[in-house]
């Protein structure tokens, strides 16, 4: 069990890649997006040697923690004092203390203000490791049978429908599979400014991934509106519109989704 008044201690996790022999090192890690087994060997070594865990959601990783039976000193970090918390990170860092950082889920940075640290790490000339692990953008792509060798990832979407509308009038050009995030009570309208924009394009929405209620759905833009009743309030969904060049199968209306057994 690791507690923040430990001593501080070097990285063991390989050789030092940058800054002093004293400061400790930044782990950037990845955690699951659902299923709470989606979780490296190293990235368990690394939350249970490190003096600190800096989390998105401190609830979420102590519920992580607790189902592989280990603890951690962890530290809420965002969105609120945001400065004062990379500040104190900081400056455990420069003092020797080994620092992990990770998102409530998935792959800190993308869709959370996880890149304010690091930044900072840098600048101070503090080593800064990755320990990668699952993220939802990629999960998305990876089911949703569109090619990932060109993507668009937008994770922040305008609130109000005629922002929203125009923002995505602005991609209406793009030919790169587009990757969008979106709380699940605002899919309806981004679905309604779709059919403006691409009407014929396949969509298809991702929620709960990873997890036993899994479920995709597929289809034009208005065919996914006539099944809004099957997409759960108050998780982030996300949406993966295919490029215009890509030759598919003709789109049919999704089936019922079929509950994953994990």
């Amino acid at each position: 069990m690791v507690r923040e008044g430990s001593q501080p201690k070097s990285a063991k996790d390989g050789d030092q890649l940058s800054g002093s022999a004293q400061s400790g090192t930044l782990y950037v890690v990845g955690t699951p997006i659902g299923n709470l087994d989606d979780i490296t060997i190293r990235a368990l070594r690394i939350l249970r040697t490190v003096s600190i865990i800096a989390s998105e959601d401190p609830a979420a990783t102590q519920a992580l923690l607790a189902h592989h039976r280990t603890a951690g000193t962890v530290t809420s970090y965002g969105p609120r004092n945001l400065e004062e918390k990379v500040a104190l990170l900081l400056s455990r860092l420069k003092d020797g203390y080994d620092v992990a950082l990770v998102s409530d889920c998935g792959t800190p940075v993308i869709y959370d203000p996880g890149c304010h640290l690091i930044k900072e790490a840098h600048r101070a000339g503090i080593p800064v490791r990755s320990v990668p692990g699952p993220s939802a953008l990629t999960a998305a792509v990876a089911i949703s049978g569109c090619s990932g060798d060109s993507l668009l990832f937008e994770g922040h979407l305008p609130r109000l429908r005629h922002s929203l509308k125009t923002f995505l009038s602005g991609l209406r050009n793009e030919r790169r599979t587009l990757v969008l995030f979106a709380a699940s009570q605002s899919i309806e309208p981004v679905l309604i400014a779709l059919t403006k924009i691409f009407p014929t394009r396949r969509v298809i929405i991702a929620q709960d991934l990873t997890k036993a209620e899994e479920r995709t759905l597929q289809g034009t833009p208005s065919m996914l509106l006539a099944h809004m009743r099957r997409v759960s309030r108050g998780e982030t969904v996300a949406v993966v519109i295919e490029g215009p060049s890509s030759r598919s199968r003709p789109i049919r209306c999704p089936r019922s989704p079929r509950s994953a057994n994990r």
